[in-house]
Protein backbone atom coordinates (compact mmCIF):
# COMPACT_ATOMS: atom_id res chain seq x y z
CA UNK A 1 0.00 0.00 0.00
CA UNK A 2 2.23 2.12 -1.33
CA UNK A 3 -0.07 5.27 -0.82
CA UNK A 4 -0.41 4.43 2.91
CA UNK A 5 3.17 4.53 3.32
CA UNK A 6 2.76 8.00 1.62
CA UNK A 7 0.12 9.11 3.96
CA UNK A 8 1.99 8.37 6.95
CA UNK A 9 5.02 10.19 5.88
CA UNK A 10 2.37 13.42 4.44
CA UNK A 11 1.33 13.20 8.01
CA UNK A 12 4.51 13.45 9.88
CA UNK A 13 5.12 16.59 7.77
CA UNK A 14 2.08 18.43 8.26
CA UNK A 15 2.22 17.89 12.01
CA UNK A 16 5.82 20.09 11.79
CA UNK A 17 4.35 22.59 9.34
CA UNK A 18 0.81 23.33 11.37
CA UNK A 19 3.56 24.19 14.28
CA UNK A 20 5.54 27.17 12.29
CA UNK A 21 2.75 27.59 9.03
CA UNK A 22 2.00 31.04 10.42
CA UNK A 23 5.56 32.19 10.74
CA UNK A 24 6.30 30.98 7.30
CA UNK A 25 3.09 32.59 5.86
CA UNK A 26 4.48 35.92 7.21
CA UNK A 27 8.00 35.31 6.12
CA UNK A 28 6.40 34.99 2.62
CA UNK A 29 5.91 38.12 0.81
CA UNK A 30 4.55 38.95 -2.71
CA UNK A 31 7.63 40.10 -3.99
CA UNK A 32 9.31 36.91 -3.12
CA UNK A 33 10.08 35.15 -6.75
CA UNK A 34 7.56 32.17 -7.08
CA UNK A 35 9.43 28.62 -7.68
CA UNK A 36 6.47 27.62 -9.94
CA UNK A 37 3.62 29.25 -11.85
CA UNK A 38 0.35 27.78 -12.47
CA UNK A 39 -2.31 28.83 -15.20
CA UNK A 40 -5.73 27.22 -14.58
CA UNK A 41 -7.78 27.19 -18.03
CA UNK A 42 -11.08 25.29 -18.86
CA UNK A 43 -11.70 23.12 -21.67
CA UNK A 44 -11.97 26.40 -24.32
CA UNK A 45 -8.54 27.49 -23.10
CA UNK A 46 -9.96 30.08 -21.32
CA UNK A 47 -8.31 31.37 -18.01
CA UNK A 48 -10.31 29.74 -14.59
CA UNK A 49 -10.32 32.64 -12.52
CA UNK A 50 -11.11 32.41 -8.62
CA UNK A 51 -9.96 28.59 -8.26
CA UNK A 52 -9.10 27.46 -4.56
CA UNK A 53 -5.48 25.19 -3.81
CA UNK A 54 -3.51 25.01 -0.91
CA UNK A 55 -0.73 22.61 0.72
CA UNK A 56 -4.10 19.91 1.07
CA UNK A 57 -7.48 19.58 -0.02
CA UNK A 58 -9.80 18.20 2.50
CA UNK A 59 -13.27 17.54 2.34
CA UNK A 60 -15.16 16.78 5.43
CA UNK A 61 -18.85 17.29 6.98
CA UNK A 62 -22.03 14.96 7.41
CA UNK A 63 -22.49 11.50 5.44
CA UNK A 64 -24.69 13.43 2.82
CA UNK A 65 -24.55 14.94 -0.56
CA UNK A 66 -24.89 18.24 0.79
CA UNK A 67 -23.40 20.52 3.26
CA UNK A 68 -19.86 19.12 2.97
CA UNK A 69 -17.19 21.59 4.03
CA UNK A 70 -13.70 22.21 2.16
CA UNK A 71 -10.58 23.06 3.62
CA UNK A 72 -7.45 23.97 2.02
CA UNK A 73 -5.11 24.44 4.42
CA UNK A 74 -2.32 27.48 5.66
CA UNK A 75 -1.05 27.92 2.23
CA UNK A 76 -4.56 28.53 0.22
CA UNK A 77 -4.47 30.64 -2.57
CA UNK A 78 -7.04 31.23 -5.42
CA UNK A 79 -6.23 31.74 -8.79
CA UNK A 80 -6.33 35.30 -10.34
CA UNK A 81 -7.82 37.38 -13.18
CA UNK A 82 -5.49 35.56 -15.72
CA UNK A 83 -6.27 31.79 -14.00
CA UNK A 84 -2.29 32.44 -12.55
CA UNK A 85 -1.66 30.02 -9.33
CA UNK A 86 1.91 31.50 -7.80
CA UNK A 87 3.80 29.07 -5.35
CA UNK A 88 6.49 30.93 -3.40
CA UNK A 89 7.00 28.45 -0.82
CA UNK A 90 8.91 25.35 -1.88
CA UNK A 91 9.55 23.81 1.68
CA UNK A 92 5.98 23.08 1.87
CA UNK A 93 5.03 22.23 -1.94
CA UNK A 94 4.08 18.40 -1.91
CA UNK A 95 4.46 18.55 -6.26
CA UNK A 96 1.05 18.27 -6.46
CA UNK A 97 -1.29 20.69 -7.60
CA UNK A 98 -5.17 20.37 -6.92
CA UNK A 99 -7.18 22.98 -7.95
CA UNK A 100 -11.43 23.06 -7.53
CA UNK A 101 -13.93 25.83 -8.81
CA UNK A 102 -16.37 25.18 -6.61
CA UNK A 103 -19.06 27.61 -8.72
CA UNK A 104 -18.23 26.34 -12.04
CA UNK A 105 -17.91 23.19 -10.72
CA UNK A 106 -14.42 22.27 -12.66
CA UNK A 107 -11.20 20.33 -11.18
CA UNK A 108 -7.62 20.12 -12.05
CA UNK A 109 -4.88 17.36 -10.71
CA UNK A 110 -1.26 17.35 -11.66
CA UNK A 111 1.48 15.93 -9.95
CA UNK A 112 4.11 18.33 -11.27
CA UNK A 113 7.42 16.73 -10.15
CA UNK A 114 6.95 14.02 -13.05
CA UNK A 115 6.57 16.85 -15.87
CA UNK A 116 10.20 16.16 -18.19
CA UNK A 117 9.60 19.49 -20.07
CA UNK A 118 8.16 21.79 -17.27
CA UNK A 119 7.57 25.22 -18.86
CA UNK A 120 6.31 28.14 -16.99
CA UNK A 121 3.92 29.18 -16.81
CA UNK A 122 2.76 25.43 -16.25
CA UNK A 123 -1.07 25.31 -17.41
CA UNK A 124 -3.20 23.09 -16.67
CA UNK A 125 -6.71 22.06 -18.11
CA UNK A 126 -9.54 22.32 -15.32
CA UNK A 127 -12.18 19.46 -16.56
CA UNK A 128 -15.55 18.96 -14.83
CA UNK A 129 -15.82 17.69 -11.71
CA UNK A 130 -17.10 13.86 -11.08
CA UNK A 131 -18.27 13.26 -7.17
CA UNK A 132 -17.50 9.83 -6.29
CA UNK A 133 -18.71 8.04 -3.38
CA UNK A 134 -17.22 4.88 -1.37
CA UNK A 135 -19.12 3.34 1.48
CA UNK A 136 -17.06 1.07 4.01
CA UNK A 137 -18.54 -1.39 6.15
CA UNK A 138 -16.70 -4.29 8.30
CA UNK A 139 -18.64 -7.78 8.96
CA UNK A 140 -15.56 -8.47 11.11
CA UNK A 141 -15.78 -5.35 13.54
CA UNK A 142 -19.78 -5.93 13.27
CA UNK A 143 -19.48 -9.50 14.43
CA UNK A 144 -17.70 -8.26 17.53
CA UNK A 145 -20.25 -5.86 18.34
CA UNK A 146 -17.20 -2.67 17.41
CA UNK A 147 -17.75 0.69 14.93
CA UNK A 148 -15.30 1.54 12.37
CA UNK A 149 -14.79 4.86 13.91
CA UNK A 150 -13.90 8.07 12.17
CA UNK A 151 -13.58 7.58 9.08
CA UNK A 152 -10.64 8.84 6.97
CA UNK A 153 -10.44 8.37 3.35
CA UNK A 154 -7.73 9.58 0.15
CA UNK A 155 -7.15 9.85 -3.33
CA UNK A 156 -4.02 9.80 -5.40
CA UNK A 157 -3.36 10.64 -8.95
CA UNK A 158 0.53 9.34 -10.19
CA UNK A 159 1.15 7.79 -6.67
CA UNK A 160 0.36 11.10 -4.81
CA UNK A 161 -2.46 11.98 -2.70
CA UNK A 162 -4.69 14.81 -3.98
CA UNK A 163 -7.61 14.80 -2.12
CA UNK A 164 -8.56 13.92 1.46
CA UNK A 165 -11.66 13.12 2.88
CA UNK A 166 -12.82 12.96 6.47
CA UNK A 167 -15.71 13.13 9.14
CA UNK A 168 -18.36 12.36 7.09
CA UNK A 169 -19.73 8.92 8.37
CA UNK A 170 -19.63 5.77 6.42
CA UNK A 171 -19.28 6.88 2.81
CA UNK A 172 -16.42 8.85 1.58
CA UNK A 173 -16.34 11.74 -1.08
CA UNK A 174 -14.03 13.00 -3.50
CA UNK A 175 -14.20 15.50 -6.53
CA UNK A 176 -12.10 14.55 -9.42
CA UNK A 177 -11.53 14.77 -12.82
CA UNK A 178 -11.43 12.39 -15.58
CA UNK A 179 -8.58 10.00 -15.58
CA UNK A 180 -7.07 7.11 -13.18
CA UNK A 181 -7.43 7.66 -9.68
CA UNK A 182 -6.44 5.23 -6.37
CA UNK A 183 -8.32 5.52 -2.93
CA UNK A 184 -7.80 4.43 0.25
CA UNK A 185 -10.35 4.43 2.96
CA UNK A 186 -8.80 3.66 6.64
CA UNK A 187 -9.83 4.50 10.28
CA UNK A 188 -8.75 3.16 13.77
CA UNK A 189 -10.25 0.02 13.93
CA UNK A 190 -10.09 -1.32 10.21
CA UNK A 191 -6.95 -1.90 8.20
CA UNK A 192 -6.30 0.20 5.02
CA UNK A 193 -8.15 -0.85 2.28
CA UNK A 194 -7.51 0.50 -1.38
CA UNK A 195 -9.69 0.75 -4.62
CA UNK A 196 -8.74 1.81 -7.99
CA UNK A 197 -11.47 3.97 -9.96
CA UNK A 198 -11.09 5.22 -13.58
CA UNK A 199 -13.72 8.65 -14.26
CA UNK A 200 -14.49 8.64 -18.15
CA UNK A 201 -14.76 12.24 -19.49
CA UNK A 202 -17.87 14.13 -19.04
CA UNK A 203 -18.75 11.87 -16.02
CA UNK A 204 -20.67 13.38 -13.13
CA UNK A 205 -20.92 11.10 -10.47
CA UNK A 206 -19.59 7.96 -9.73
CA UNK A 207 -20.35 4.84 -7.27
CA UNK A 208 -17.32 3.09 -5.94
CA UNK A 209 -19.77 0.74 -4.26
CA UNK A 210 -19.44 -0.64 -0.60
CA UNK A 211 -16.16 -2.14 0.58
CA UNK A 212 -15.95 -4.53 3.62
CA UNK A 213 -12.18 -3.89 5.29
CA UNK A 214 -10.87 -6.07 7.46
CA UNK A 215 -11.11 -5.00 11.47
CA UNK A 216 -7.35 -4.54 12.59
CA UNK A 217 -5.81 -7.54 13.68
CA UNK A 218 -5.15 -6.36 17.28
CA UNK A 219 -8.79 -6.39 17.73
CA UNK A 220 -8.74 -9.81 16.55
CA UNK A 221 -6.44 -10.58 19.26
CA UNK A 222 -8.30 -9.24 22.04
CA UNK A 223 -8.97 -12.20 24.37
CA UNK A 224 -6.95 -14.61 22.42
CA UNK A 225 -2.77 -15.92 23.29
CA UNK A 226 -0.31 -13.54 22.54
CA UNK A 227 1.84 -14.29 19.05
CA UNK A 228 5.15 -14.72 19.69
CA UNK A 229 8.10 -12.47 18.96
CA UNK A 230 9.35 -13.29 15.62
CA UNK A 231 11.91 -12.45 13.21
CA UNK A 232 14.12 -10.57 15.37
CA UNK A 233 17.80 -9.49 13.76
CA UNK A 234 19.22 -8.70 17.43
CA UNK A 235 18.46 -7.71 20.76
CA UNK A 236 19.01 -5.18 22.57
CA UNK A 237 19.09 -5.13 26.57
CA UNK A 238 18.47 -8.88 27.09
CA UNK A 239 18.62 -12.05 25.28
CA UNK A 240 16.28 -13.39 23.46
CA UNK A 241 12.65 -13.72 25.18
CA UNK A 242 9.41 -15.57 24.32
CA UNK A 243 6.21 -14.32 25.69
CA UNK A 244 5.14 -17.14 26.98
CA UNK A 245 8.58 -16.80 30.04
CA UNK A 246 6.22 -13.38 30.90
CA UNK A 247 3.48 -15.25 32.32
CA UNK A 248 2.39 -13.54 35.65
CA UNK A 249 3.42 -10.43 34.30
CA UNK A 250 1.88 -7.74 32.48
CA UNK A 251 3.55 -7.57 29.29
CA UNK A 252 3.56 -3.33 26.83
CA UNK A 253 4.73 -4.47 23.34
CA UNK A 254 5.77 -0.62 21.81
CA UNK A 255 6.10 -0.70 18.22
CA UNK A 256 8.33 2.06 17.70
CA UNK A 257 11.53 3.01 14.94
CA UNK A 258 13.94 5.91 15.61
CA UNK A 259 12.89 7.09 12.40
CA UNK A 260 9.27 7.82 13.70
CA UNK A 261 9.07 11.02 15.59
CA UNK A 262 6.26 11.09 17.75
CA UNK A 263 7.57 7.74 18.85
CA UNK A 264 10.88 8.90 20.48
CA UNK A 265 9.01 12.35 21.29
CA UNK A 266 6.54 10.93 23.35
CA UNK A 267 6.12 7.05 22.73
CA UNK A 268 9.51 6.48 24.26
CA UNK A 269 9.11 9.25 27.06
CA UNK A 270 6.27 7.72 28.03
CA UNK A 271 7.84 4.17 28.46
CA UNK A 272 10.64 5.59 30.61
CA UNK A 273 8.07 7.25 33.10
CA UNK A 274 5.95 3.49 33.03
CA UNK A 275 9.64 1.85 33.91
CA UNK A 276 10.17 4.22 37.05
CA UNK A 277 6.20 3.73 37.96
CA UNK A 278 5.95 0.32 38.57
CA UNK A 279 8.29 -3.20 39.13
CA UNK A 280 9.60 -5.22 36.60
CA UNK A 281 7.95 -8.14 38.71
CA UNK A 282 4.78 -6.69 38.05
CA UNK A 283 5.10 -5.28 33.88
CA UNK A 284 7.57 -5.96 31.54
CA UNK A 285 8.10 -3.53 28.78
CA UNK A 286 9.74 -4.79 25.52
CA UNK A 287 10.28 -2.24 22.39
CA UNK A 288 9.26 -3.56 19.06
CA UNK A 289 11.47 -1.36 16.50
CA UNK A 290 10.78 -2.04 12.88
CA UNK A 291 11.66 -0.11 10.03
CA UNK A 292 9.70 2.38 8.31
CA UNK A 293 10.76 1.75 4.91
CA UNK A 294 13.84 -0.36 3.16
CA UNK A 295 16.14 2.14 4.02
CA UNK A 296 14.64 2.96 7.53
CA UNK A 297 16.05 -0.33 8.07
CA UNK A 298 19.06 -0.46 10.97
CA UNK A 299 21.64 -3.40 10.48
CA UNK A 300 22.21 -3.58 14.32
CA UNK A 301 21.73 -2.34 17.96
CA UNK A 302 25.06 -0.60 17.66
CA UNK A 303 23.46 1.24 15.00
CA UNK A 304 19.82 2.03 15.48
CA UNK A 305 21.84 3.32 18.95
CA UNK A 306 24.31 5.49 16.88
CA UNK A 307 20.84 7.02 15.15
CA UNK A 308 19.25 7.83 18.19
CA UNK A 309 22.91 9.60 19.99
CA UNK A 310 21.02 12.87 19.13
CA UNK A 311 17.27 11.87 21.00
CA UNK A 312 18.95 10.92 24.09
CA UNK A 313 20.87 14.14 24.03
CA UNK A 314 18.10 16.91 23.02
CA UNK A 315 14.76 14.75 23.87
CA UNK A 316 15.97 12.04 26.37
CA UNK A 317 17.64 14.25 28.54
CA UNK A 318 20.17 11.58 29.00
CA UNK A 319 18.01 8.61 29.78
CA UNK A 320 18.84 5.48 27.56
CA UNK A 321 16.62 2.86 26.83
CA UNK A 322 16.96 0.01 29.39
CA UNK A 323 14.24 -2.42 28.63
CA UNK A 324 14.91 -5.33 25.90
CA UNK A 325 14.07 -3.93 22.59
CA UNK A 326 13.37 -6.38 19.83
CA UNK A 327 15.11 -5.27 16.26
CA UNK A 328 13.00 -6.76 13.46
CA UNK A 329 13.62 -7.06 10.20
CA UNK A 330 12.60 -5.15 6.84
CA UNK A 331 10.00 -7.09 4.99
CA UNK A 332 7.58 -6.43 2.38
CA UNK A 333 4.58 -9.00 3.78
CA UNK A 334 0.32 -8.60 3.48
CA UNK A 335 -1.67 -7.73 6.44
CA UNK A 336 -3.88 -10.40 5.03
CA UNK A 337 -3.53 -13.24 2.42
CA UNK A 338 -3.97 -11.89 -1.24
CA UNK A 339 -3.18 -8.33 -0.30
CA UNK A 340 -0.74 -6.89 -1.87
CA UNK A 341 2.57 -6.29 0.48
CA UNK A 342 1.92 -3.53 2.64
CA UNK A 343 3.78 -4.08 5.92
CA UNK A 344 7.46 -3.54 6.51
CA UNK A 345 7.82 -6.52 9.09
CA UNK A 346 6.52 -9.92 10.49
CA UNK A 347 5.71 -8.37 14.20
CA UNK A 348 3.61 -5.92 12.31
CA UNK A 349 1.66 -8.10 10.62
CA UNK A 350 0.98 -10.32 12.99
CA UNK A 351 -0.87 -7.44 15.47
CA UNK A 352 -1.89 -5.47 12.75
CA UNK A 353 0.22 -2.43 13.65
CA UNK A 354 0.43 0.45 10.66
CA UNK A 355 0.33 3.30 13.33
CA UNK A 356 3.76 4.52 15.27
CA UNK A 357 3.79 4.36 17.95
CA UNK A 358 1.43 1.59 19.16
CA UNK A 359 1.53 -0.03 22.34
CA UNK A 360 -0.33 -3.84 22.72
CA UNK A 361 -0.88 -4.74 26.03
CA UNK A 362 -0.69 -8.57 27.38
CA UNK A 363 -2.73 -9.83 30.34
CA UNK A 364 -0.86 -11.47 33.14
CA UNK A 365 -2.61 -15.18 31.79
CA UNK A 366 -1.20 -13.93 27.54
CA UNK A 367 -3.51 -12.87 26.28
CA UNK A 368 -4.02 -9.67 24.34
CA UNK A 369 -6.10 -7.14 26.13
CA UNK A 370 -5.54 -4.88 23.39
CA UNK A 371 -4.39 -1.42 22.21
CA UNK A 372 -3.80 1.46 24.82
CA UNK A 373 -2.72 4.87 24.08
CA UNK A 374 -0.72 4.90 27.33
CA UNK A 375 -0.29 8.94 26.89
CA UNK A 376 -4.00 9.06 27.61
CA UNK A 377 -5.54 9.02 31.01
CA UNK A 378 -8.11 6.03 30.32
CA UNK A 379 -5.14 4.22 28.66
CA UNK A 380 -3.12 4.20 31.69
CA UNK A 381 -5.64 3.52 34.25
CA UNK A 382 -6.81 0.32 32.43
CA UNK A 383 -3.05 -0.65 32.38
CA UNK A 384 -2.90 0.38 36.40
CA UNK A 385 -6.09 -2.15 36.97
CA UNK A 386 -4.19 -5.27 35.13
CA UNK A 387 -1.34 -4.59 36.61
CA UNK A 388 -2.64 -4.06 40.44
CA UNK A 389 -5.41 -7.20 39.56
CA UNK A 390 -2.95 -9.68 40.84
Amino acid sequence: MRLWLTWMMLMSVLLVSQVDAEEKQQASTEDEKPFLVVKLVDEQGKPVVGAQTGMVAIVKGSDREQGLEWDFGHYEQKSDAEGMLRFRDRGQFRSMVYARHAGRGLVAVKRTDLIQDQKSPLVLTMYPECHVTWTIESSQLRQRGKEIGVLRGLSSSENLICQWCQRTGSTLHFFLPQGEFSLLAHSKHISPIEKAIEIKAGQKTLDAGTSDAHAQKWILLEGQPAPEIADVKEWKNSPPIKLSQLRGKVVVLEFWGWWCGPCVYFGIPELFKLRDEYSQDDLAIIGIHTPYGEEDEVTSVAEMDQKLAKIREKIWKGKTIEFPVALTRFRKVPYYPGEKSSANAIMNVEYGINRFPSSIVIDRQGNVVGKLDLRDKAGREELRKLIEAK
